[in-house]
């Protein structure tokens, strides 16, 4: 989870990990928390429209956030995650809530002022993901910070790749080491000047049927 793109080259098609979402491999709340999804799947998919399995969901983020290729459902790598997930769900009941999951929420009634978006990135993300959205390289090929758009990054079809969800991650997490800080505005104002950013193509389809880009 925390070491992606080197484990797995053959299926991360950028410079991101699991953990680049999923904070602290994937035990924080409001950053995408693994904690109790074993209980949660099979569930209905509003994005794909059906009902999907947990391998399903994992694949999901491998062909988009990773722009990369989904694992075999029986290969080691996706049963060692699936064992992580079991592991960290240890004593969640199925249907329980838990406090946290998702990405936490902004209001959705804010219009979003991409130009106001771009002076708040500067101010308060360049430091860390750079003037041209490129990451902060590690000097081994991988990323201190995440590339949030470009060549490197998460493709259109990924959730990142919404304003609203987008936002949500931002307002609970970012800048790094001062979460909250940002209002529901100034979010979903940066949200939706780095979700308008270049980046590729998602290659499964259209981008996302419940996409909210503006």
């Amino acid at each position: 989870m925390n070491d992606t793109r080197k484990q797995l080259p053959r299926n991360v098609g950028n410079g991101l990990n699991c953990s680049s979402c999923h904070i602290a491999g994937g035990t924080q709340a409001n950053a995408g928390p693994y904690v109790g999804l074993t209980a949660l799947f099979p569930m209905y998919n509003a994005r794909d429209g059906r009902v999907i399995s947990l391998q399903t969901r994992i694949n999901d983020c491998f062909e988009r956030s990773m722009n990369g290729h989904p694992l075999a459902w029986d290969a080691k790598e996706m049963n060692a995650m699936l064992m992580y997930i079991r592991w960290l769900s240890t004593g969640v009941p199925v249907g329980s809530q838990v406090a946290g999951r998702g990405m936490g929420q902004v209001d959705p009634s804010l219009k979003p002022d991409r130009a106001r978006g771009a002076t708040i990135y500067v101010a308060k993300c360049a430091s860390c993901h750079g003037l041209q959205g490129a990451g902060t390289p590690d000097g081994s090929g991988g990323y201190v910070f995440p590339p949030v758009w470009g060549k490197q990054s998460y493709n259109t079809g990924a959730g990142m790749a919404r304003t609203e969800t987008a936002a949500a991650f931002i307002k609970s997490k970012m800048p790094m080491g001062q979460p909250d800080s940002l209002s529901d505005q100034d979010a979903i104002d940066v949200a939706d000047y780095v979700a308008h950013q270049p980046r590729p193509v998602f290659a499964g389809g259209k981008p996302d049927a419940q996409a909210k880009r503006r």
